[in-house]
């Protein structure tokens, strides 16, 4: 039996460098993932971060600090993505009159508006993610606190 003769620089060349690409190019596809990973994990403690930070939008928008003598946050703001829970933390009753999404957010709620929370009382949103949208996503909540003018503020998820 005669050997069978090969091209090595027309077929293995080519095999070799065709396989040290794909393992290379695999290499490059796992280290992009793990810093995709990496960047979600950031812009979740920067929502977490701003959601601490109270800023109440009116007729003009302020940021309250400890230094100012303005009412404390009336929400508090506990969300996993899915559930967005919103707890009166006031002394008096809220009246929610709208909640919306911010792009890549569908939010559904299960009441009908204007919803009028008492002091201590939640409810729920059900947030449902969509593809392509930005990474810093949002609820926006508009209520009034007794005849007060109409104030909002974003929570982001």
């Amino acid at each position: 039996m005669e050997p069978v003769p090969t091209d090595f620089w027309g077929v293995v060349v080519p095999s070799w460098l065709g396989a040290v690409a794909s393992i290379a190019a695999s290499t490059v596809a796992v280290i992009a993932f793990i810093n995709s990973l990496s960047a979600k994990g950031g812009v979740r403690e920067i929502g977490e971060a701003l959601n601490r930070e109270p800023t109440v939008q009116g007729a003009r928008t302020r940021t309250l600090s400890a230094a100012a003598t303005a009412a404390p946050e009336p929400w508090s703001f506990d969300g996993d993505g899915r559930v967005a829970t919103f707890r009166n933390t006031s002394g008096q009753v809220l009246t929610v009159s709208s909640v919306s999404a911010t792009a890549g957010v569908e939010a559904t709620l299960r009441d009908q508006f204007p919803l009028d929370i008492p002091p201590d009382a939640s409810f729920d949103v059900r947030l449902r993610s969509t593809l392509g949208g930005p990474a810093v996503r949002g609820v926006v909540l508009e209520w009034n606190q007794g005849d007060a003018e109409l104030l909002s503020r974003t929570y982001y998820l």
